[in-house]
């Protein structure tokens, strides 16, 4: 049997992502996606059309498949065995050269870079060594009419040589395809977790230093090595008061020890010293990378953990939860790790994380109770237990209340934990106090923390704030605080714009579009209604089906509803028609990724749109909405947002809470 030509219809699966390449296809007829499962569920990273091949890496380095192959439409294909596909790439050179010039292609993508198992250099090396002719250069493959074929010339008659600078650097992207080349690799993440003990300031004869690294003995899967460096003598200033609130400081501490993590692939940095009182350690904790920054929980610079001088063995339990909250795990290894023992650790550590010694000062006790809240939070995120989301609030709460007034930067991050967890709860209890509880948190840490100091966090506080009081209006009809969550999401985006942020920006406009066609219905303004249309038709320029699918399915469902309720207002049916269109297209997509709940709610609005269209006689406009100008600048600077920001046209009796999921 040499080759079959096999047909599919439309949605069949020609193969699946992980089964063993025995077969190469090539398109005859119709049109191939090649999907490849992800974090954000599954992708499409290429679309294939006639005489284009498919599945032959695999054959070629002999590993499973990376990807799936899914038919678009009817599609005919000639299936060609794994023997024979490897017979014509000896014999035919226009075969061959097809092989080689996709190859090329691939290990020089941007965007196959990304693509974790996908690209692998070992892969791709193995794949080209397979080949009867070396992979073309870059110059090659724009005029494959130049290329000379042939086998390679054997290694004796190349002799030994220096490599010339072209050659480095092609050998630096096949065997470093995720780094720009000369960039020393990354160190490939271990099943264990190593913690680096750094020498602790003014501990002279190294006594903490071993009390530390005794603690955190015995800890299944982990493994605790001190280091002769001590991370305050490389920065000068970090034991003065208040170095943990001096941004700038801590971030240079912070990236000089993650260069020393890096040296030994290690995943957490303890440092630190001893007080002026000499009474206390001050052990601060550095991981690998930020956690992000919406993750309860997460250590930042001004997260310190006092300690008493010579602590006694009450404390290890204690010092060995928040070491492995510190953590931020690296591979699915470390992440057992951490499952199976903190949950344990931190209930024994509960009643000294909660009841600190009173003999403590009132801000050497507040920093163990925000230490002792972290693991809590984390803890709910690894067992899945609702209640350490309540034992993290009660520690926030109890450090809240005893924080000084000089420690603002560290008061602005417990109101930031404490809003995301409450805002968590609020959630998955509908619980519509706690909602406004987490709104007022969220108020309360934009109090103390600076827009030009701590400007990331200022914009992500912002974005959750709009977040909780859309749901709120949602829960209660509450026009104030739409208000005031279209001044949030405005404000977010003044931070997290299209180009220095783009997917989060693209997130904000989407949820400031939702927020914006609810507002805009109660008062029944259109230029509140075209803004909301205009921010998905930004967010759309951003996400694509092709990158983020499900992301791009819920901002065309947004962009349904704002010309749904544009049509509904102005009576201009040709709004209604795209509605549809919008609805049918985020349809397709949620069809296509099995996003069940969604493809219901999208196909209800659908069948509402068209029920509007085939009742209703079609006044069609000029142009699409989204070629219209409507006036409004990125920012709404030409309309008179404060006549409605500030309440001064009245909302219309009745209900003002609207399900923007779903239209009215």
């Amino acid at each position: 049997m040499r080759t079959v030509t096999k047909t599919y219809k439309d949605g069949e699966i020609i193969y699946r992502q992980g089964e063993d390449s025995q077969w190469a296809f090539e398109v005859l007829e119709g049109s191939v996606e090649l999907i490849k499962d992800g974090p954000e569920g599954p992708t499409v990273m290429a679309r294939l059309k006639a005489g284009e091949l498919f599945g032959e890496l695999g054959i070629l380095d002999n590993t499973p498949r990376s990807t799936s192959a899914r038919a678009r439409g009817g599609v005919t294909v000639k299936a060609i065995p794994r023997d024979e596909f490897l017979r014509q790439v000896e014999a035919d050179p226009q075969t061959a050269l097809k092989v080689m010039t996709k190859l090329a292609r691939r290990m020089r993508s941007p965007a196959g870079s990304q693509d974790g198992d996908a690209i692998r250099a070992a892969a791709y090396k193995s794949a080209a060594a397979n080949l009867p002719v070396p992979v073309p250069s870059e110059s090659l493959i724009a005029t494959p009419a130049t290329v000379r074929l042939g086998r390679p010339l054997p290694v004796n008659l190349i002799g030994e040589r220096k490599p010339n600078f072209m050659e480095k650097i092609f050998d630096a992207v096949a065997k470093y395809p995720t780094r720009r080349p000369g960039r020393k690799p990354k160190n490939p993440p271990p099943a264990d977790i190593l913690v680096l003990v750094g020498k602790l300031r003014d501990d002279y004869e190294g006594i903490q230093h071993k009390l530390v690294l005794t603690a955190l003995d015995g800890i299944p899967g982990v493994r605790a090595t001190g280091i002769d460096r001590d991370l305050t003598k490389f920065m000068p200033g970090l034991t003065e008061p208040g170095a943990a609130f001096n941004d700038d400081l801590m971030k240079r501490a912070t990236r000089e020890g993650r260069s020393w993590m890096n040296d030994q692939n290690a995943d957490l940095l303890i440092w630190g010293n001893i007080d002026s009182t000499g009474r206390n350690l001050e052990l601060h904790f550095t991981a690998t990378a930020s956690s992000p920054g919406e993750r309860p929980g997460r250590f930042t610079a001004v997260n310190t953990l006092t300690m008493p001088v010579d602590f006694y063995t009450d404390w290890v339990p204690l010092i060995r939860a928040v070491t492995l909250a510190a953590i931020d795990p690296r591979s699915f290894p470390q992440g057992r790790i951490l499952r199976s023992a903190l949950p344990a650790i931190a209930q024994a550590a509960r009643a000294m994380g909660l009841d600190p010694s009173a003999s403590m000062e009132p801000s050497e006790r507040a920093s163990i109770l925000f230490c002792y809240g972290n693991v809590g939070a984390v803890c709910a995120q690894l067992e899945g237990d609702r209640s350490w989301y309540h034992v993290a609030v009660e520690a926030w709460r109890a450090a809240i209340d005893l924080a000084g007034p000089d420690q603002g930067p560290l008061t602005g991050q417990l109101y930031q934990q404490l809003g995301l967890v409450l805002q968590i709860i609020a959630e998955r209890t509908n619980d519509t106090d706690c909602l406004e509880q987490a709104a007022d948190a969220y108020r309360r840490a934009l109090m103390h923390i600076s827009r030009r100091r701590q400007t990331l966090d200022w914009g992500l506080v912002k974005y959750r704030l709009g977040c909780v009081l859309y749901k709120i209006d949602m829960a209660i009809g509450d026009d104030n605080a739409l208000r005031e969550a279209i001044h949030a999401c405005q404000a977010s985006r003044q931070v997290f714009n299209r180009y220095t942020h783009p997917i989060r920006w693209s997130e904000v406009s989407n949820t400031l579009a939702q927020i914006l066609q609810v507002y805009g219905d109660n008062v029944r303004s259109m230029p509140i209604l075209e803004y909301a249309v205009k921010c998905c038709v930004g967010a759309l320029q951003v996400r694509t089906p092709d990158t983020a699918p499900l992301q791009w399915a819920s901002i065309q469902n947004t962009l349904g509803s704002a010309l749904f309720l544009l049509a509904k207002h102005t009576g201009e049916w040709e709004y209604m028609r795209q509605s549809s269109e919008a609805f049918r297209l985020a349809l397709m997509v949620y069809k296509d990724h099995g996003a069940g709940r969604m493809a219901v709610i999208t196909e209800r609005n659908l069948q509402r749109a068209e029920k509007q269209i085939h009742s209703s006689h079609e006044q069609h406009i000029s142009d699409p909405v989204w070629a219209q100008s409507f006036n409004i600048s990125e920012d709404g600077d030409s309309y008179d947002w404060q006549a409605f920001l500030d309440g001064t046209v009245n909302s219309p009796d009745g209900d003002s809470g609207h399900q923007i999921s779903e239209v009215a």
